[in-house]
């Protein structure tokens, strides 16, 4: 038996490498070694509370995300995704350096996959103090209510603690929740997620940022607008020697919003300007928003008025005119009127020069009268009184001695 095992033993070695070659040649071709690349691999971080317990925050600089290259038999690698692979990298392992060597591994298969590119990437860090600030959050309007209505009312419920890297907390200016309005009439509560935005009101990125809230309770409060007057008048007199000859000023109408309570009794609202002792024209902005009532908000984008009020110098002219000339109103039909004064008599009326053209003033401009209501029989003395356009005003008050008799 032994010599029939060891008869043409070089022959059956021979044979049997042939047959392993054999089997690998046909092996590499139906089944080859082939590579695969990944990109773009987030890379999972380990142990991030060694960070949290010095005090501070990290900010990954380089390494976020990897790019690898696997090798193994074409029937696995066909099969293979991200998924398969466990990309770590340990924050235990950090160096002094603030870098730690990024960790590929693909569990499925274990050493049927190789990693041939990659294997040598780190995860580098930046680390700073740890900061908490309080904020106040502030409501933001995207869009515009139906026509006819305002947000009368934006509050957010709370305020909000934010954590982070001290230089993010330093650049937040506000903390914000926006609330889409568009097309509301009445009102209603909504959570919205908090933003941070700098002082250019740039979103800044949250990464790393936590908020005491995941999400703030905002409150928003509708009301209807109404167009209304604007009426403005003057307060005091102008220096001595001085009058008013002309006010202008813009806008006539505004829109307004408040309760419907305050709506229904308000139609125009008047503005008082100061001008006790002026001697010089007044020309000036007015903040309107500054004149509302209490619980009233101006709408309108262009949130004040132009006042322009010139005053001039006064001057004054006599005007003479019999008795005869002078009208004669809400006299009773059944009373006869006899003048007991027979001379003429003289007004004097002041106004401002330039403005009104004191200087071509008539009777007919001035318009004299007197008024007879409730006058009964019996003798008289009444003052007259003139109908003058505008700024014009009786210097003196004459009166005419009358008799009436049924």
């Amino acid at each position: 038996m032994k010599e029939k095992l060891t008869r043409n033993i070089g022959l059956k070695i021979l044979s049997i490498i042939l047959a392993a070659l054999l089997w690998l040649a046909i092996t590499n071709l139906d089944n080859p070694i082939k590579k695969l690349p990944f990109y773009n691999v987030p890379v999972q971080i380990l142990n991030e509370d060694v960070i949290k317990k010095l005090g501070k925050v990290y900010d990954i600089k380089e390494g976020a995300k990897i790019d690898f290259t696997v090798s193994g038999r074409r029937n696995i690698i066909d099969n293979l995704s991200k998924d398969d692979f466990s990309v770590t990298a340990d924050f235990a392992n950090l160096s002094k350096l603030n870098a730690v060597k990024i960790e590929i591994s693909c569990p499925r298969y274990g050493s049927e996959v190789t990693i041939v590119k990659g294997n040598n990437e780190v995860v580098k860090i930046g680390m700073e103090d740890l900061k908490e600030k309080p904020f106040k959050v502030n409501v933001v309007q995207k869009g515009e209510p139906a026509q006819g209505y305002y947000v009368y009312q934006k509050t957010a419920s709370t305020l909000i603690r934010v954590s982070g890297p001290k230089s993010k907390i330093d650049s937040i200016a506000q903390i914000v929740a926006e609330v889409n309005v568009s097309g509301e009439q009445e009102s209603f509560n909504i959570r919205e997620k908090p933003k941070a935005l700098d002082s250019k009101g740039n979103e800044i990125d949250a990464t790393h940022l936590q908020f005491s809230e995941s999400g703030v309770y905002v409150e928003i409060d509708m009301c209807k607008t109404k167009t209304i007057n604007l009426n403005m008048v003057t307060k005091g007199e102008p220096a001595d020697g001085f009058m008013i000859s002309k006010i202008e000023y813009e806008p006539k109408t505004i829109v307004i919003a408040a309760p419907d309570e305050v709506l229904a009794n308000m139609n125009d609202i008047t503005i008082e300007e100061q001008i006790n002792g002026e001697s010089e024209s007044i020309e000036k902005e007015i903040n309107l928003q500054d004149k509302m009532p209490e619980g009233v908000i101006l709408v309108d984008e262009n949130q004040s008025a132009v006042v322009n009020i010139t005053i001039e110098k006064a001057e004054t002219k006599e005007i003479t005119f019999l008795p005869e000339d002078i009208d004669v109103r809400n006299k009773p039909l059944n009373l006869k009127l006899d003048y007991l004064t027979m001379s003429p008599v003289t007004v004097q009326v002041k106004g401002p020069f330039k403005r009104l053209k004191i200087n071509s003033l008539t009777k007919d401009i001035v318009n004299p009268y007197i008024d007879l209501t409730n006058y009964t029989g019996g003798i008289y003395s009444i003052k007259i009184g003139a109908d003058l356009d505008e700024y014009l005003v009786l210097n003196n008050n004459p009166g005419v001695n009358i008799s009436l008799t049924k």
